[in-house]
């Protein structure tokens, strides 16, 4: 078989394929894939086996036939082989990465996403400075200037009405709003996030507070006890009204008969 073979016209774009590290790589991966498949069960071995012997069976026996035509063709075959490898030639030119093993395709690949994050992060941190000091050049003005002071009495007044109707616990530690900063914007940010913070917190743990007072007076329980002796008693009305229709009903159907029979 070897001598037979041997006299085919060579094929050399057929061996450039299959050395390209991708191709090279995927015929190993379906190596790998056939022979678990093949090792998976006794059955499926059996019928690989046998389909392997009867390609090889036919194989044999076209060879014989198939080299006498190949001789014939054998000059448009080298056409073909040369045109076929000059495209080939073409393709590594353009694109150097059919040539690259994949650990390296994927090494450039996470190296140039790296790198487009990057340039990612760089424009939006550039982006959000520009906006800042925008801003705070807004704010440095005539202005600016006034409704930063308007905003920090409003603040005073708020952060008092805060403590008046929602007092601090004994747990919680006093924090002073900072009125003075330089970077107006982020003091503008930091003093609406402290009144923010504040009103939450103060509201939570006041509720927090008043349930449990609730529930240590015992009110709690009351109330459903309370309530659920008002439903047993809507359910017990509902029954009674229930029961006077019916008995009504059976009056009125009695009256009809007796005036029926009357009749």
């Amino acid at each position: 078989m070897a001598t037979e073979v041997a006299q085919l016209p060579p094929l050399k774009v057929f061996h450039r394929v299959l050395e390209l590290p991708i191709i090279e790589l995927a015929l190993v991966k379906s190596a790998e894939t056939y022979s678990r498949i093949k090792g998976s069960h006794q059955l499926v071995h059996w019928a690989l086996t046998t389909a392997e012997t009867s390609l090889n069976a036919a194989t044999k026996q076209a060879i014989p036939i198939a080299v006498p035509i190949a001789k014939r063709l054998e000059s448009p075959i080298n056409f073909v082989d040369y045109t076929l490898c000059f495209g080939l030639d073409k393709i590594e030119e353009k694109v150097p990465m059919v040539k690259e093993k994949p650990e390296q395709i994927f090494k450039k690949a996470a190296l140039g996403i790296s790198h487009i994050n990057d340039l990612i992060v760089t424009q939006a941190t550039n982006l959000r400075d520009i906006s800042w000091n925008k801003a705070n050049q807004i704010l440095d003005t005539h202005y600016g200037s006034v409704a930063v002071k308007g905003l920090d009495n409003t603040a005073v007044v708020v952060d008092k009405l805060i403590d008046r109707y929602f007092p601090a616990t004994e747990e919680e530690k006093p924090k002073d709003i900072n009125t003075q900063d330089e970077d107006k914007l982020l003091h503008t940010l930091q003093t609406f996030g402290h009144l923010s913070n504040k009103a939450a917190r103060r509201v939570y743990l006041n509720i927090i507070q008043h349930l449990n007072i609730i529930n240590k007076d015992g009110l709690l329980k009351a109330y459903i006890s309370n309530l659920v002796e008002f439903l047993r008693f809507t359910k017990y009305l509902h029954t009674v009204n229930e029961k006077i229709r019916h008995v009504n009903g059976e009056k009125t159907e009695e009256s009809q008969s007796e005036k029926e029979k009357s009749e």
